[in-house]
This record gives structure tokens, C-alpha cells and sequence, in this order.
């Protein structure tokens, strides 16, 4: 543990530094965490190959890092619904409407392409799971954070993929880089269309100072105590709720059950691929410390201790376990498996390039808002190719001081997108419960008909604006 705490720290000051020092990395809007993570995999790959004798520290530490991410991305989740929402009062119907549904038929087209690929082009010659056509959407419209989260679902005993962490951050990490420097290339063939006005952007700068201390009050009850631990007090009790609540959905679905793992037949086998414990069991902790962190905050609100969690303390304990989450994940890649399936990967890869870049350029035109269709576009191709701050970057390229409504449509539209697709209940629920249950060819299809009727109903509301 004390190893890998000290190699995590040094890769993480050696990407700060490189970031700094080569501005291609600022420019492609890479974290220092993707940067650490991969000079954490040379390591480690490096000392794989040089027999150290046993027992092996370094080899000890890879195994204690690969143990990370699980527990990281549950703590990330124990503070998604912790801090208090606000929600703007003025909202513009039409646009978020339009500007939610354009989400939903990116990412679910994302899911649909995916599954065709797998059907169609992969499972005649790779003995691959269904769920192998998630990839494209848990890594382009994910992103690491999903990757990491999904790797557990991926390798849970429904779906059978082990080596879906590996493939998905590989997939994130693609996306990332593809998707700032083909947003670029798209801008430039804009501007040459007149569809934008190309600005030049000048390097981003901190308009205000990260606070010093927390705007928490200060009662009787927690002065004394630092206020970023009682940030991380709520996170671990959170956390611990989550916990419990996973060990008591699993004690319930067996009893619920009623059959023990030495009564087993032909008839029962596929009795335990449909019973609540196969089902509810499987999910894992991240889901149930994010309802631990709902839980915390409507406790405290019932003794008007509110005021208690503070958004900034808690949205820093998260990004502290996300950085260290994306680093321990990708110093850890099996690249035996990347390699052994860079086929179908790559295959993957091709139809979901070649999806968001059709998405941008034809559908958006015709189902967005005609006055900033494709700023809003270009926030939506980032969010599709890895993260909505590269989505972010790419807007500031062509509306630098945010005078279009794009960057408001999307805020107001997150609500009816986030929870369920890209990283959601949608992405989290499809490999645990469908497709491993229903033939690939009826999931692909039936989501295939689904996105082209939802693109036919769009662009029927776009063409009324």
C-alpha cells in the first residue's frame, strides 16, 4: 500500500509537470491523471519484465492499485447526490427538449452501432459476450470515470467480460484525444462554410481564486473539526450506508430465492440466471453509496443540519478520488487483453468516429436550434468523444465569451440525460439485464428502430422552429 501510494504521487507530479511543459497536452485538454496513469503503465510493464525475486513490492503494489478503482469511483458516488441541486426556475422548454433528445439519439445510436458491430461483424469469429458493443458508449460517451464504474459490470458473472476495464478506458482515452482533435478539424471546415465565425482563443485564465477555507457556518457542532474532514465524514458515512444496503439487497434476494447454491440442476441453472439475487445482487457498490449519499442529506435536511454539507469540500474529496481512480486504472491496463481483441476494438472504434462525426455535421443542423446549432453541437460532440469539458474547450473556439444560448440548453437539458444515459441506469442496466438474456440480434434491432424513430420525430420537431 505505502508503494503504491508513492508511485500514484510521483506519477501524478511527473503529468502536472509534462502538461506544463509540453503544451500540446494543455491545447488537447489531456488531465494530468490520463498523463500519470500512463508513465504508471510504462512502470509497471518495466519492472513486470525484470525478475525482482520474491516476494515482488512492485508487483505487490500493482495488485493493491488494481483494487482502486472499485472503491473510487463508490466514493465518487457516495458525493454525486450529496451536495444540495439547484435548479435555474427559468427554463426554456423547446430548446432543452430538443437539445435532450439530440443526446439520447448520440448515445443510444452509440449503443445501437455497438451491438450491430458485435452481431454482425464480431461474433462470428470472437467468442465475445453482447455486451461487448457497450464499450463504444461506456468509453466515447462515458469516459474514464464510466469506463472504471462499468469494468465491475463488465466483469460481473452475467456479462463475463474481465477484460471490459481495460477496454473501456482504452476506449475513453481514444475518445478523448480523437474527439478535441477532430472537434478542431470540424471548426475549421465550419468556419470554411460559414456556419461559424472562427475566433481565436486565448489561453484560459482563473477568474476568481479557489476559496481558502469552505463557506460552511460554524455552530457548536462543528467547530473544532477542519471542514474538509467533515466533508469527508458525510463521504464515508455515504459510503457506509451504500454498503450496508448492497450486503442487505443480497441477504433479501436469497432469502427472497428460497434456493441454495448445492441445489443445482438443469432447470435451476436457468432458474439463476432470471432469480433477484443474480439480478439485484450483481449491481455494484457505486450504485448504492450514490442512494448512502441521498440518504445522509435527507437525514441531516430532517434535523436542519443542512447547512452541514458543503458542495465545494465534497466536489474536492471527489476529484481528489476520481484523479487518483483514473491513474490506478490506467497504470494497471491488461494490454495482453487489448491486444488479443484489437480487432473487434478497433472495429468498435471506427463505426462510433464515424457516428458522432455524422451526428455533428448533418443531424445536429436539422434537430438543434437554428441560431447556435452547432456550438451547442460541438459541446454535445465532446460530451460523445470523452468528456463535456472537451466539449467545453471546443465551444470556446467559436463563442469564447459564451453569447450563444448553447452552453444554458445543455445545462438545462443535463438533467433528463445524465442519470440514465452515457454512465447511467440506462448504461449501468442494458448489460445486467438484457443483453445477455435476449439474443444480440433482437437488443441491436429493437435499439437500432428505436434511434431511428426518435432521429424521424426530431427532426419533424426541428423542421417546426
Amino acid at each position: 500500500m505505502t508503494l503504491a501510494c508513492v508511485l500514484v504521487a510521483i506519477c501524478l507530479l511527473c503529468g502536472a509537470g509534462l502538461r506544463t511543459r509540453f503544451t500540446l497536452f494543455d491545447r488537447i485538454y489531456v488531465p494530468p491523471s490520463v498523463i500519470a496513469g500512463f508513465i504508471g503503465l510504462g512502470v509497471l510493464q518495466m519492472f513486470a519484465r525484470i525478475d525482482l525475486g520474491e516476494p515482488n513490492a512492485v508487483g505487490n503494489a500493482a495488485e493493491t492499485l488494481r483494487g482502486w478503482p472499485g472503491t473510487l469511483i463508490a466514493v465518487v458516488f457516495s458525493g454525486m447526490l450529496l451536495p444540495r441541486a439547484t435548479m435555474p426556475w427559468k427554463q426554456s422548454a423547446n430548446a432543452a427538449g430538443r437539445e435532450a433528445l439530440m443526446v439520447w439519439i448520440i448515445v443510444l445510436g452509440q449503443t445501437a452501432i455497438g451491438l450491430l458491430a458485435t452481431w454482425l461483424l464480431i461474433k462470428p469469429f470472437y467468442d465475445l459476450p453482447s455486451s461487448f458493443g457497450m464499450l463504444l458508449e461506456t468509453g466515447f460517451a462515458g469516459g474514464h470515470g464510466t469506463a472504471a464504474a462499468m469494468g465491475q459490470v463488465f466483469a460481473s458473472p452475467q456479462v463475463g467480460l474481465p477484460e471490459g476495464l481495460d477496454l473501456g478506458l482504452l476506449m475513453a482515452t481514444i475518445g478523448l484525444v480523437y474527439g478535441t482533435l477532430s472537434g478542431i478539424v470540424w471548426i475549421n471546415l465550419a468556419a470554411r462554410w460559414g456556419w461559424v465565425e472562427k475566433k481565436q482563443v486565448s489561453p484560459i485564465k482563473a477568474t476568481e481564486e479557489l476559496p481558502t477555507s469552505y463557506q460552511l457556518q460554524r455552530d457548536h457542532f462543528s467547530r473544532g473539526l477542519d471542514p474538509l474532514l467533515m466533508q469527508a465524514i458525510w463521504l464515508a458515512l455515504a459510503f457506509a450506508i451504500g454498503w450496508g444496503l448492497q450486503e442487505a439487497v443480497s441477504l433479501i434476494s436469497l432469502k427472497v430465492d428460497g434456493t441454495s447454491a448445492a441445489e443445482e440442476s438443469t432447470t435451476d441453472l436457468l432458474k439463476q440466471k432470471v432469480s433477484y439475487k443474480a439480478i439485484f445482487g450483481s449491481f455494484p457498490l457505486f450504485i448504492y453509496t450514490m442512494i448512502g449519499g441521498l440518504i445522509i442529506r435527507k437525514l441531516l435536511k430532517l434535523i436542519d443540519a443542512g447547512h452541514l454539507i458543503d458542495e465545494i469540500g465534497i466536489a474536492r474529496w471527489t476529484s481528489i478520488a476520481m484523479d487518483l481512480l483514473v491513474v490506478a486504472a490506467i497504470a494497471t491496463l491488461n494490454l495482453n487483453a487489448v491486444i488479443e481483441l484489437v480487432i473487434p476494438f478497433s472495429i468498435l472504434v471506427t463505426m462510433g468516429m464515424i457516428w458522432t462525426g455524422f451526428c455533428l455535421m448533418v443531424l445536429s443542423k436539422r434537430i438543434l436550434p437554428s441560431t447556435h446549432w452547432f456550438e451547442l453541437g460541438l459541446i454535445n460532440y465532446g460530451m460523445s468523444t470523452g468528456t463535456t469539458a472537451t466539449g467545453f474547450v471546443l465551444l470556446r473556439i467559436v463563442d469564447p465569451d459564451l453569447k450563444t444560448d448553447a452552453a444554458k440548453d445543455y445545462a438545462l437539458a443535463a438533467p433528463l440525460t445524465a442519470p440514465f444515459i452515457g454512465g447511467g441506469m440506462f448504461t449501468i442496466g442494458l448489460p445486467l439485464l438484457v443483453l445477455e438474456r435476449v439474443p444480440v440480434a433482437v437488443s441491436s434491432l429493437v435499439l437500432t428502430a428505436t434511434v431511428i424513430m426518435s432521429t424521424l420525430i426530431a427532426i419533424s420537431i426541428g423542421k417546426q422552429r
